[in-house]
């Protein structure tokens, strides 16, 4: 599990979606996506299964570039103060779900590399 330098991990997370969104039409899940540098854990790049580009820009906004060893409640709370629409519970349970991916990474990780 050792990493060159540049490479990169994905972790991927899901929540249901209320009745009434779009994107439950169409995915029926809210997915977050983020990208992480697994030598500095930070977010280097984040994604979504939000309809529009712009919200997917706004959870970048909120994530990137945020230090994972901090734990993921600040932009949390960010996000919680920021967006006003359905589904911001199944939103702020994907990120979390993500993170909970990473943690698992993480785990997996030094488990591997303490044998």
């Amino acid at each position: 599990m050792d990493f060159e330098k540049g490479e990169t991990i994905f972790c991927t997370g899901y929540a249901r979606l209320p009745d009434g969104m779009a994107a439950k039409n169409l995915y029926g899940v809210m997915g977050v996506g983020l990208e992480i540098d697994p030598h500095t854990d930070r977010v280097i790049n984040a994604s979504s299964t939000f309809i529009t580009n712009m919200c997917t820009g706004f959870i970048q906004d909120i994530l990137v570039n945020h230090d994972l060893k901090q734990g993921i409640e600040s932009p949390i709370q960010r996000f919680e103060k920021r967006y006003y629409g359905l589904g911001k519970k199944a939103i702020i349970s994907a990120i979390r779900d993500a993170y909970n991916q990473f943690e698992i990474y993480k785990s997996m990780k030094y488990d591997v590399s303490e044998e």
